[in-house]
């Protein structure tokens, strides 16, 4: 095989399918892992004769993608990996790793060896955020084992090494079950990202912001600035796969369900409202759907599953999410029309989302099915003196409305008036002493 000169074989199977040779170097070390969305500019030739069929130059916009995932042809995904940024290289591509025998008529004929000068601009890891805003990114160092991804509740076994700003603060091994990472210390980020994670993965973990980071209050002997940006080098050793709810029975789903209320309620009872509020929405994960034709097990269900909305709208109640503790609410009058407890949360959201009328509604439903409930009737006091304030507030603004509107009207009326011939002026009738035109 002729390798042409300044040009290296980079391919592990060292069959000359891919070659490449660099044209600029870089003082650079660095280089793009997989999962990296990478932004290059290129100029793409036919080996054979040098013809162009594709430039991003030509379009003066740049080329991205994420690396190693298979959304460029193979030789792409190889090369670019060996670059650093700011480097520009030529590489040499067989059909095999590109376009094959069928090519990409009409401008890539079938069999196809292509040249291609890239230059690396830049790349950033692969946005993993469940909003897609970038505040979770991903740099795969070793791939894991495919489909091996853990899920909530498993226990995972993790190598955590966490970073800022070059210095370490955590170097070591834990297990614990996904979903409760904040109680060895690791913030919101990692316990979400160890969800995309694979068996035998190691990737670094870069999370910004203020939600996925440790916020406002970082763990105090970690020494590290409110809402710090944080890198984690994450090595997922092993975990204990948790069945999927649609590979439950009814019966193991209702003891999956009970374990995670029981731990919820652990947590609640410690004050850690965020882990008990995952753990009540397992609950609700694994029994929602489930429609069993069992009387009994129906009964424990929807028991369970009662237990778990009230408790959810507690949660969010506490983290005064008030919009979405009425919506669990809801979901809890419709297992069970008359629940107070149900009603009452309710009626508190509502009243401290400044609706004391419709507040007031729910506390008088209460007392409807508990005529002698003091909590209720003391809210029912508090929403109307809430009524009243909101009225007497309104009368003000709108009395000093019309003062202005009525002052506003005088003020026209009276220089039209003084528009008017004097004779004219002396004939006009008065009102109250004010004088306006007819």
């Amino acid at each position: 095989m002729n390798i042409p000169e300044g040009y290296t074989d980079i391919t592990r199977q060292k069959d000359g399918g891919v070659l490449k040779k660099i044209l600029q170097p870089t003082t650079s070390l660095e280089k793009p892992k997989i999962g990296a969305n990478v932004k290059v500019h290129y100029v793409g030739t036919l080996n054979a004769d040098g013809t162009k069929f594709d430039s991003s130059r030509d379009r003066h916009a740049a080329f991205e993608f994420i690396l190693g995932k298979g959304q460029v042809i193979r030789g792409w995904d190889i090369g670019v990996a060996t670059m650093k940024k700011g480097e520009k290289a030529d590489f040499i591509i067989k059909a095999e790793y590109a376009y094959g025998a069928a090519g990409s008529p009409p401008k890539i004929p079938g069999g196809a060896t292509l040249n291609f000068e890239v230059e690396l601009i830049d790349w950033c890891g692969e946005d993993i955020s469940p909003e897609k805003d970038g505040s979770m990114r991903r740099e795969t160092i070793v791939p894991g084992e495919p489909l091996t991804n853990p899920n909530e509740t498993s226990t995972c076994t993790v190598h955590v090494v966490g970073e800022h700003e070059g210095r370490v603060f955590m170097d070591q091994e834990i297990s614990f079950i996904l979903g409760e990472g904040s109680e060895h210390k690791l913030p919101e980020g990692v316990d979400k990202a160890l969800r995309r994670f694979t068996k035998g993965e190691k990737s670094v973990i870069t999370i910004k912001g203020t939600r996925y980071t440790y916020g406002s209050n970082p763990p105090e002997e970690f020494n590290l600035p409110a809402n710090a940006t944080l890198n984690f080098t994450i090595f997922l050793k092993d975990f204990d796969k948790v069945p999927a709810t649609w590979e439950m029975c009814p019966a193991d789903k209702i003891t999956h369900a009970k374990e995670a209320k029981d731990r919820g309620t652990a947590f609640l009872s410690e004050g850690k409202v965020k882990l008990a509020l995952i753990k009540y929405k397992r609950v609700e994960e694994i029994l929602e759907y489930e429609k069993s034709g069992d009387p009994e097990e129906k009964k424990e269900r929807d028991t369970l599953l009662l237990a778990a909305f009230l408790n959810i709208a507690l949660c969010y109640s506490k983290l005064n999410e008030q919009l979405k503790c009425t919506e669990f609410c809801d979901k809890a009058l419709e297992l069970s029309a008359r629940n107070v407890k149900a009603l009452y949360r309710k009626g508190t959201a509502l009243l401290t989302m400044n609706e004391p009328e419709e507040a007031q509604r729910i506390f008088e439903e209460i007392l409807e099915i508990e005529a002698d409930n003091k909590a209720a009737q003391q809210q029912i006091l508090v929403c109307k003196s809430k009524v009243r304030q909101y009225e007497q507030r309104a009368k003000k603004q709108f009395k000093g409305m019309f003062e202005k509107l009525s002052k506003k009207v005088t003020e026209v009326r009276v220089r039209m008036r003084n528009r008017l011939p004097r004779r004219a002026r002396e004939d006009l009738p008065y009102s109250s002493g004010i004088p306006y035109p007819h």
